[in-house]
């Protein structure tokens, strides 16, 4: 009778993909403050307390309970910083060591503030902050991001209101197309005109407008797009913006 023996090689493979972190999960930061109770759930698994010295990774979804706050430092030292409320999914996360290769943060719910290291010379390395109605791109800036809640639960936010502190912010939004549309070919005297029953236009279908924003301009998009102004100073100074404050010791936002 034949018995069974171990591999020596397949016990090995075993355990490096046990020990080895690389290739496991790897974390993209950690958090540095809590303020209040937050919550951190990886993807496939049970949602777990944020504390400070937490790791994060790559598709964790982060929720910040009302009156709290949560700051966090990635791996090349970009800081963001949630409000109450909020809800923020890492999307994508790459780095090698300290150098991001890219980070891509959904924002569904509630304020995230950035400061964003810049990335090496000549690196295209991406950093975005998207919303349901805007995209935010960065390379070395500061910035916020504001998402009202909608109305009802699973429908869009009413508005995104981007505000840029430092540095150059390319925001692409995306709005319905206005009624009509494109006009047609001008019919010929006597022709007959079919008109095409009205129908829903898909998110798929909207308009893609782009905008710059520089030091100390906002711009908010909801529907429309609306013209960059300069920053409200009640919306940056809110209680949000006292805890970006007091977490970022005497620098300003």
């Amino acid at each position: 009778m034949r018995r069974d023996r171990w591999c020596p090689k397949a016990v090995l493979a075993a355990l490096v993909v046990l020990c080895v972190p690389g290739l496991a999960a790897a974390s993209v930061g950690r958090v540095e403050t809590v303020e209040g109770s937050a919550w951190r759930t990886p993807e496939g698994a049970e949602r777990q307390p944020l504390q400070p010295g937490v790791e994060i990774e790559q598709k964790d979804t982060l929720d910040v309970d009302a009156k709290s706050g949560v700051k966090l430092v990635l791996n090349d030292g970009s800081v963001l910083m949630l409000s109450a409320d909020s809800q923020l999914v890492i999307t994508e996360a790459e780095f090698a060591g300290q150098e991001r290769k890219g980070f891509v943060g959904s924002l569904r719910l509630g304020k995230v503030w950035a400061s964003v290291k810049k990335a090496l010379s000549g690196s295209q390395a991406k950093f975005e902050v998207k919303t349901d109605r805007a995209v935010a791109g960065v390379r070395g800036t500061t910035l916020r991001v504001d998402v009202a809640p909608p109305a009802v639960a699973g429908a869009l936010s009413p508005s995104t209101v981007v505000q840029v502190y430092s540095g150059l912010v390319r925001v692409a939004a995306r709005v319905p197309p206005r009624p009509g549309g494109s006009p047609g070919p001008v019919p010929k005297p006597g022709e007959r005109v079919e008109v095409p029953p009205p129908r829903e236009v898909s998110v798929e279908e909207w308009e893609e407008i782009v905008r710059e924003l520089q030091k100390d301009r906002q711009i908010e998009v909801g529907k429309r797009v609306g013209p960059v102004t300069r920053v409200d100073p009640k919306r940056r100074d809110d209680e949000f913006g006292i805890f970006v404050k007091r977490n970022q010791g005497l620098k300003k936002p």
